[in-house]
């Protein structure tokens, strides 16, 4: 028996023949100490996880495909599993009346939607994205990096590195998921590489974070007419450049703040967490705070209440929980925990 816990925190993990531990379950008290109570090696690569609107199950992308578990408080039981035949599955998100999953492929530059129910996954539709950027390497294929549900649960939006492009799919059909109209919105900066995107909480406005140039811009958003245009566009990092050549900062995750007035994001290299104040009807965007995070390869992190925070340290192989001021904005480091192997996804 796990007995009680404090706060419960899956940890999606990159995995390999030594490391074969794809989820974490770790038991996260008030003061931000932590402990790893479970580990699952069925699934590898676990680089992302979404939970079901009702809590009862949960996603994981496992490299080739997708993996569900029904969750009983840290306890995981695999329900089903679905070979996409996909090369690096990267992302992935449950739409709003959890029915379906959405998913993204970062190496074969597909996206596609799957049914599910009770745990069991059905009817699958895959979209392949094709086209190149002028960000050569990174840009020489179409990369999708997120899939995230449209804000009115009628379709999702596919977010492509490779291409500098947003694809919606909205579901012209709720019976039939194949039946889509497509809208493409390409971003502003050209070379930039769009990577995760998340909507302020009034659906009007997405705060998009772009990997190879380290910018955070808003774009507008409406269910009429989709992505029509970016509103402002910030550097994340404390020096005005687009990184360092090779091992050059790379921004990763973003989500807004409890108080919902705000967005932070993540960046690798600078190994850091910025705030921005931000407006969901004109998108304005204004810098708050920033901190330096110990370790290295802030790949993601997680608001756990109003006050605590959550961060996966990749490279360094930690996990850090940081309070959260409100009325600042401002992080501090409560505790550390260290020997993961590349921590890269965290879900409450």
């Amino acid at each position: 028996m796990l007995g009680m816990l404090a706060m419960l925190v899956y940890i999606g993990c990159s995995t390999d023949a030594k490391h074969p531990d794809g989820i974490l379950a770790v038991d996260v008290s008030e003061s931000g100490a932590m402990r790893v109570i479970e580990k699952y090696s069925s699934i590898s690569n676990a680089i992302y996880l979404a939970r079901s609107p009702d809590g009862k199950y949960i996603y994981s992308c496992d490299s080739v495909g997708l993996v569900a578990f029904s969750d009983n408080n840290g306890k995981l039981v695999e329900t089903d599993r679905l070979n996409l035949s996909l090369r690096c599955v990267c992302h992935v998100s449950v739409s709003q009346d959890g029915k379906k999953v959405f998913f993204a492929d970062y190496a074969d530059g597909k996206a596609g939607s799957v049914e599910v129910k009770d745990g069991k996954f059905f009817n699958c539709v895959i979209h392949a994205h094709k086209g190149s950027g002028p960000n050569k390497p990174r840009q020489n294929s179409a990369h999708c990096h997120q899939a995230v549900p449209s804000p009115d649960g009628k379709g999702y939006i596919v977010v492509d590195l490779g291409l500098d492009r947003l694809f919606e799919y909205r579901l012209q059909d709720s019976r039939d998921h194949s039946s889509v109209e497509i809208r493409v919105f390409d971003t502003a900066l050209p070379g930039a590489g769009p990577r995760h995107l998340v909507f302020h909480p009034n659906g009007k406005i997405a705060f998009l974070v772009s990997e190879l140039y380290s910018k955070l811009q808003s774009v507008s958003w409406s269910a009429e007419r989709g992505f029509e245009k970016t509103l402002f566009s910030v550097n994340t990092l404390a020096s005005d450049d687009n990184g360092r050549g090779e091992g050059r900062d790379l921004a990763a995750a973003v989500r807004m703040a409890p108080c919902k007035k705000r967005v932070v994001m993540s960046n690798r290299g600078e190994n850091s967490l910025v705030v921005f104040d931000c407006c969901g009807e004109s998108g304005r965007l204004e810098f708050k705070s920033r901190f330096l995070l110990p370790g290295s390869w802030p790949r993601d992190f997680l608001f756990l209440s109003d006050t605590l925070a959550i961060v996966t340290m990749e490279r360094s192989g930690q996990l850090h929980t940081l309070s959260y001021n409100p009325d600042t904005g401002e992080f501090k480091l409560l505790n550390t925990l260290d020997g993961l192997f590349r921590p890269v996804a965290a879900l409450r």
